[in-house]
């Protein structure tokens, strides 16, 4: 008896590891792949900003290869390009500024 509660306790924080911050939980998630890490990327709508996690298990992770996989990973999924300057993180969650191209205009 004991024994399923505490699974389903392990399976709840798990996944609440890869839930976006508040200011991003309304933003649909988009999945990426680069390199064998997965990411799973928020981008706010009309504000350019974006919220990717690496949702991947992963020995040590470097920083730096982490950043790098990401930056492909935001740009693959969401179509726009990072602003220079603004990605940063950790080997878990990175923000960073995009710019995108203007949606069509209905019509």
């Amino acid at each position: 008896m004991r024994a399923p509660a505490l699974l389903s306790a392990a399976f709840l924080l798990l996944a609440a590891c890869s839930s976006p911050s508040p200011g991003f939980s309304t933003a649909p998630p988009r999945e990426a792949v680069v390199d064998g890490s997965r990411f799973r990327i928020y981008l706010r709508p009309g504000t350019g900003e974006v919220e990717a996690h690496r949702v991947s298990l992963e020995p040590l992770p470097s920083l730096a290869l982490t950043l790098e996989k990401a930056y492909r990973a935001i740009e693959q999924a969401t179509g726009c390009r990072i602003r220079k300057g603004s990605l940063r993180g950790d080997q878990a969650i990175i923000l960073a500024q995009v710019d995108c191209p203007p949606l069509p205009a209905d019509g």
